[in-house]
């Protein structure tokens, strides 16, 4: 295990037991009125937020190629792709996920349950736990005694846990990844995956997150654990997330797996999230 590696499990160890002390030590809990993070994503995957009951946000994301095309592939704008979701928040506790890639024509469904929500003056915390799936359907591209839907579908579970002072927000979320049947490997893969989110708000309408992902047991074919830089921009109907990252990835499959390239060796991608919120 490599020494980042073993500086994240540290700190997030102490980082965790920390949130989760501090507040049997506060005075007096006042009512959970803010949030955490301006959206239910935090760079490529999700934050601790879930949407407020009867809210629906419609999610576009963007990915496209390396910027290192240059103008001949428009650093990268020639090669998209496209990711449509609904966020629906059922009730003030259960936010559901719903969405469809163009990256192997990826159906997705991912619940989110709001767990703990305390506010302590200017101090917050929360824990929300994930449980989710996606389905590839593309065609011709399993071998033929692979074709059914649990070889096609992945699974994803993970527990969020985040926390902010005035103008920064620390967010660790352990992630369990299995792929039913990964096709590089011929196999089932499964991965385990802790994702660190630090922000900043520079403005009251614009924030700066960085996102580290680190896999643990990273299969041979995608050996680089992503680094994403996010601009967040707030205009009071929409969201928008600029990314700078490692990944090109979607989905927790894409963003996991399919990996060859880092910052060090100029493998750098553009894209953006489009968050618009609807109340029913």
């Amino acid at each position: 295990m490599s020494s980042i590696n073993i500086k994240v499990i540290i700190v997030t160890a102490l980082f965790t037991i920390l949130t989760l002390l501090f507040p049997k030590f506060a005075s007096a809990q006042d009512e959970y009125r803010g949030t955490i993070f301006a959206t239910t994503q935090a760079g490529l995957l999700n934050s601790v937020e879930i949407p407020a009951k009867n809210e629906l946000k419609m999610i576009i994301g963007h990915r496209f190629g390396e910027m290192s095309g240059g103008l001949y592939e428009f650093f990268g704008l020639d090669q998209a792709t496209t990711e449509l979701g609904l966020d629906w928040g059922a009730t003030d506790w259960l936010g559901i996920y719903a969405s469809r890639s163009t990256w192997e024509k990826t159906y997705e469904l991912n619940t989110k349950f709001a767990v703990i929500r305390r506010e302590f003056g200017d101090y917050q915390f929360a824990a929300t736990t994930l449980l989710g799936g996606s389905v590839n359907t593309l065609r011709d591209y399993y071998p033929e005694e692979e074709e059914s839907l649990w070889s096609r579908t992945s699974l994803s579970a993970q527990i969020i846990l985040a926390v902010k002072r005035g103008r920064f927000a620390l967010q660790t979320s352990p992630l369990l990844f299995r792929n039913n049947y990964e096709i590089r490997t011929d196999d089932q893969l499964t991965l385990f995956a802790l994702p660190v989110v630090a922000g900043i708000n520079i403005t009251r309408r614009m924030g700066i997150l960085i996102e580290y992902v680190a896999i643990f047991n990273k299969p041979d074919f995608s050996d680089i654990n992503p680094l994403t830089f996010t601009i967040e921009m707030d205009t009071g109907g929409h969201q928008f997330q600029l990314l700078f990252s490692s990944s090109q990835g979607l989905t927790h499959k894409t963003i996991l797996t399919n990996n060859q390239g880092g910052w060090a060796e100029g493998s750098i991608f553009f894209g953006f999230n489009l968050v618009r919120t609807f109340y029913l």
